[in-house]
C-alpha cells in the first residue's frame, strides 16, 4: 500500500479526476458525446465557497446556484470535455455506478469530504453517500471497498442511524483520511476538517 504524506496531499493541484469524490458522495452528472458536467447539492456556505475555489483552480468554470434560507445550494462545473472520461467511468448505461476497483486519490477523498463529510461531536468522521435506492447496496459495498484499498476502514450506517454514510470510527482510519486530505481549505471553519 502506498503511503502518502501530508506534504503530498497539500501540494496536490486540483484536477478534473478529483470530481470522482463528488460522484462517490452525492454528486450528479450529465454526459453528452463531447461534454460532461458534475453538480452537487451542498448543505453549508463554506462547502460551496471551498468547492468553488477548487473547481476554479482545476479550470472547471464553476457556477453556484442561489442559496436557500438555510444556506444550502448547488455548485456545478461548467460543461467540459475534460470531465467526459471521469463521468464515463462512473456510469453503467444511464445509471451512476462506482467503477470496478476504484481506488480514491487524495484529491478525490478531499472532494468527497468537502462535499459530504462531517466530524461528529465525538470526533467520528462520516462520509455521506448517495441514497439512490436502485443502486444503494452495491454502491455502498463498492465505496467501502474503495476506502479499504487506501487503508481507511469504514462501517456502513443506514437511514435509521442518520445515513446513508460510511463511518470512520477508529483513530487509525481517521488519521489515514486526515493524512490523505492534507490541510483544510481556507474557507473551512475550525473543527470541520480532519487533522
Amino acid at each position: 500500500m502506498t503511503q502518502l504524506s501530508f506534504f503530498a496531499a497539500d501540494s496536490h493541484v486540483p484536477e478534473p479526476a478529483d470530481l470522482e469524490g463528488a460522484l462517490a458522495a452525492r454528486g450528479q452528472s450529465t454526459l453528452t458525446d463531447a461534454l460532461a458536467q458534475v453538480s452537487v447539492a451542498l448543505d453549508a456556505p463554506w462547502r460551496a465557497d471551498a468547492l468553488m475555489s477548487l473547481l476554479a483552480e482545476a479550470g472547471l468554470n464553476p457556477v453556484r446556484a442561489e442559496a436557500d434560507r438555510d444556506g444550502r445550494c448547488t455548485v456545478s462545473t461548467g460543461r467540459s470535455a475534460a470531465l467526459v472520461p471521469v463521468v464515463r467511468r462512473w456510469r453503467r448505461g444511464a445509471v451512476s455506478a462506482v467503477p470496478a476497483g476504484w481506488t480514491p486519490s487524495a484529491g478525490a477523498l478531499r472532494v468527497w469530504f468537502l462535499t459530504a463529510g462531517r466530524i461528529t461531536p465525538g470526533g467520528v468522521i462520516e462520509l455521506g453517500i448517495d441514497a439512490g435506492p436502485e443502486h444503494h447496496a452495491p454502491r455502498r459495498a463498492a465505496l467501502g471497498e474503495s476506502l479499504d484499498r487506501v487503508g481507511i476502514r469504514s462501517t456502513y450506517i443506514g437511514s435509521k442511524g442518520g445515513g446513508p454514510m460510511l463511518r470512520l470510527g477508529t483513530a487509525r482510519a481517521r488519521a489515514r483520511l486526515a493524512q490523505n486530505l492534507g490541510a483544510a481549505p481556507a474557507e473551512v471553519p475550525e473543527g470541520c476538517w480532519p487533522g
